[in-house]
């Protein structure tokens, strides 16, 4: 081969290795805590998730409140960390086509301890909430919607 033809198929190469849209996501995240009370109240900030939140699993807590939220950029197969205000999670992109995404999610308590380890397909653009629980027993929820 030729320096040129070389040079050209060295550049197509890594052309291929660009990564495409579906190897990418864009998501938002919440982070709550979920109480017991006596009177049933959830943050304005939570209204997209109010409906998920008043069903079952959920209805164990009365009282829904925002830690935290932020947004991320995952890259398939790229372990992603999130800092929470009670703990910390780390979210992997496992595989995605343009209505459906997979996921990997973890989170740790605020004592370091692992509280959720799953494996999860999710639907694009609606939230799914991922909950662990505290020592005391109240809810600890990441809720993540990705496009």
């Amino acid at each position: 081969m030729t320096a040129r033809v070389w040079l050209a198929v060295m550049v197509l190469a890594g052309a291929a290795r660009v990564a495409r849209a579906d190897d990418k996501a864009e998501c938002d995240y919440f982070e709550i805590s979920g109480t017991a009370g006596e009177k049933p109240s959830i943050a304005p900030e939570l209204k997209d998730i109010e409906k998920k939140l008043t069903k079952p699993p959920f209805t164990s807590w009365k009282v829904y409140r925002k830690l935290s939220n932020g947004h991320l950029s995952l890259t398939r197969q790229k372990a992603e960390p999130v800092k929470l205000v009670e703990g910390a999670a780390s979210i992997l992109l496992r595989d995605r086509s343009d209505k459906r995404l997979e996921l990997t999610v973890t989170m740790d308590g605020a004592d370091g301890k692992r509280v959720l380890d799953v494996k999860q397909a999710a639907s694009a653009g609606d939230y799914a909430l991922f909950v662990g629980t505290n020592a005391k027993g109240d809810g600890h929820i990441l809720a993540l919607t990705c496009k």
